[in-house]
């Protein structure tokens, strides 16, 4: 009877291990998942910046572009009237069309966490957008999220000690403007 109740211990001391051991692949995987669709939505950013600026627009609007295309890795909606659930297409469509027209200046004063944050240290999230004016045949964007928090920055010290991500993504383009306009 008793080998029956230590094997009983054992076998629950199995399971709290399994589980741990479990939990701690779904929150890794949960962190890559998150990581590499930041890094998916930086290269996307990069290209719109970059076909924005080949086509000829205003810094001001191919900077809305990019931050448009970066959206779903921006942090959260620090908006003065923020996009509230249910997210229909609709709603975003216009948050996203009055921002593109007014951007920061319009009635709902739309702005996400790390897209100009107020207090900037070392550690803010931020997004860089780079786009070089260098008057070639070439056009050249780069978008990267700077000291993006991974998701569960109490677990990190399990996987390596990591506690941020800077995805970043490049694209080029060639330059459509310098053919139909004037200044370029």
């Amino acid at each position: 009877m008793r080998e029956k109740r230590s094997e009983r211990g054992a076998t629950i001391l199995e399971s709290l291990m399994c589980i741990l051991l479990l939990c701690m692949i779904f929150f890794g995987l949960m962190q890559i998942f998150q990581w590499s669709m930041a890094q998916m939505l930086t290269e996307y950013s990069s290209f719109y910046s970059a076909k924005a600026q080949s086509l000829g627009y205003s810094r001001a609007i191919v900077e809305r572009a990019s931050r448009i295309a970066i959206t779903g890795a921006s942090g959260e909606d620090v908006s003065a009237i923020p996009t509230v659930a249910p997210f229909t297409q609709s709603n975003l469509a216009t948050a996203a069309e009055e921002y593109m027209s007014y951007g920061r200046y319009g009635s709902r004063s739309i702005n996400f966490e790390y897209w100009e944050p107020d207090n900037v240290t070392s550690d803010t999230p931020i997004i860089d957008i780079n786009y070089p004016d260098t008057g070639g045949s070439t056009i050249n964007s780069r978008v990267m999220v700077k000291n993006m928090p991974l998701l569960t920055e109490n677990i990190s010290w399990l996987f390596g000690g990591a506690t941020e991500a800077n995805p970043s993504g490049e694209a080029s383009t060639f330059n459509h403007a310098s053919l139909y306009l004037e200044n370029n």
